[in-house]
């Protein structure tokens, strides 16, 4: 098998320096990275890199990916079917670029690493999946939902907590989150009256924060539980934005699923979390054309997309990525999965689009096509804090 050959085609994306190969069991099997390192080198890069994934693995749960950023460069490890793929590159590479170049790169070198190790492998211990952090994120958020009822407010569970209140088999499926916050939704006419609520049931406000984003979004933390809550309010917006006011009481505790997925199809750097949001949510729900209980509404995702080449671009590449999680799961499931995604990229394919849409797509993604999200600890930005 020519891995330097399959390796080299990562090499079309500005700012690969190298990749290398490594099978389970930490042997490295092909390189691209330049002469400067060593084999000697390349070998303990091998060993460092099965033992980083594999303590990981026993001290939370199965990961799906390690990017260690460095002052001149970054190091991505990436697990696939039958081993370990590294990326050395530039600090500041194109990500979804990066992600849509490995794709088939990851197929190839997969298919080949299976060729070359018939042997089934034993199987992983199982690790437990709804965590307790995630049961008591969902116990909370339910409860300021039903605590805000009652002083007749309308607030709903995003998020996390959200799709795992909707979804069954997040108990299977779903890893620990790597945010320890809660994603409420809620009116912008109740701004204020839910500052009061929050700061009642022992939510400190982000004054700084609120004061300048507050038409739109309102943030909390809770430092005795290491907490904090964000209130988005008409709209969920973070790489796009997604209106969700005409159906924020549809349903008693959540939004509805159509919202759920939305939120998590619109993230441009989606990690293990968010894809495997996505896929539970496609497990647990059919696609239908319509209001109908536990089920998507796929006139609401095909609409964004058609409208929107943003929303396009996002959507139909966390697709694939989804596609790809899901490798590991229980054939029925994973089948299951993939037609659902099949449907959905069919239907967004086939639907007619906006002129705004077709002018966009002609730039392609020589111009970003997504906002960056607000962050807590960045500060203030003018282009975000009205409208």
């Amino acid at each position: 098998m020519a891995w330097e050959e399959l390796l080299q085609e990562t090499h079309t994306v500005p700012g690969v320096e190298g990749c290398f190969l490594i099978d389970e069991e930490g042997n490295l099997q092909g390189s691209t990275l330049p002469e400067r390192y060593s084999p000697e080198a390349l070998a303990a890069i091998a060993r460092i890199a099965a033992r980083t994934l594999g303590a990981l693995e026993t001290s939370r749960r199965r990961v799906q990916e390690v990017d260690w950023v460095f002052a001149e460069g970054r190091l991505i490890l990436r697990r696939i079917p039958g081993g370990i793929l590294g990326i050395s590159c530039a600090r500041a590479i194109n990500r979804p670029l990066l992600d849509l170049a490995l794709g088939p790169v990851i197929r190839s070198l997969s298919a080949g690493l299976k060729e070359r190790s018939p042997a089934p492998r034993k199987p992983r211990p199982a690790a437990p999946r709804l965590s307790t952090i995630v049961q008591d994120l969902v116990k909370e958020g339910q409860g300021l939902v039903e605590a805000a009822r009652a002083r007749g407010l309308n607030l709903r569970l995003l998020g996390s907590a959200g799709i795992a209140y909707h979804s069954p088999s997040a108990a299977r499926y779903l890893p620990a989150p790597s945010s320890l916050g809660l994603e409420l939704a809620a009116a912008s006419r109740d701004g204020k009256a839910i500052v009061t609520f929050l700061e009642e049931q022992g939510y400190a406000p982000f004054a700084r924060f609120n004061a300048f984003y507050g038409s739109r979004r309102l943030h909390f933390h809770r430092p005795e539980k290491g907490r904090h809550v964000d209130v988005f309010l008409d709209a969920y917006e973070m790489y796009h934005r997604v209106e969700f006011a005409s159906v924020l009481t549809r349903e008693d505790v959540t939004l509805p699923p159509a919202w759920l997925l939305l939120s998590r199809l619109q993230v441009v750097e989606a990690g293990e979390a968010d894809l495997a949001e996505i896929a539970v949510l496609l497990l647990d729900h059919e696609l239908v054309e319509g209001e109908q209980p536990e089920a998507v509404d796929l006139r609401v995702i095909v609409g964004l997309c058609a409208d929107d080449w943003g929303w396009y671009r996002t959507t139909t590449m966390n697709l694939e990525r989804v596609a790809q999680l899901i490798e590991g799961w229980e054939r029925g499931d994973r089948e299951l999965v993939r037609s659902r995604l099949e449907r959905l990229r069919q239907a967004i394919e086939a639907a007619p689009k906006s002129l705004g849409w077709q002018m966009r797509a002609r730039l392609g993604e020589a111009v970003r096509w997504y906002q960056i999200p607000i962050r807590i600890e960045e500060g203030s930005r003018p282009d975000m804090a009205f409208g």
